[in-house]
């Protein structure tokens, strides 16, 4: 993430990130399903969070602020996750997966 002009500007690998999340939202519940043991059967409903937030700052502007994909996978049980991506200059970048 860089600012310019006061403006956040994500790296481009970012937003590719989280579209192909979006986008191929049926693709992550296998990756669940490896990483954290599960046994999603597929067929459940992938709800993602919303990832724009307004923070109110105390001078009374707001800041606009992207958040990383949170999502709950949703069919018997309810169960949510988050799912970020780090990517850098050096074109390096690193996955994490939360469950909470």
């Amino acid at each position: 993430m860089k600012i310019i002009n006061s403006k956040v500007v994500n790296p481009p690998y970012d937003d590719v990130f989280r579209t192909l999340l979006n986008d191929c939202s049926r693709l992550i519940i296998p990756v669940i399903n490896e990483a954290f043991h599960e046994c999603f059967s597929g067929d459940e409903k992938v709800v993602f969070s919303p990832e724009i937030h307004f923070l109110n700052q105390q001078d009374g502007e707001e800041v606009k602020r992207i958040t990383d994909s949170s999502f709950t996978i949703v069919g018997k049980n309810k169960k949510k996750f988050l799912y970020e991506c780090q990517s850098t200059a050096d074109s390096s970048m690193l996955v994490r997966i939360f469950d909470a």
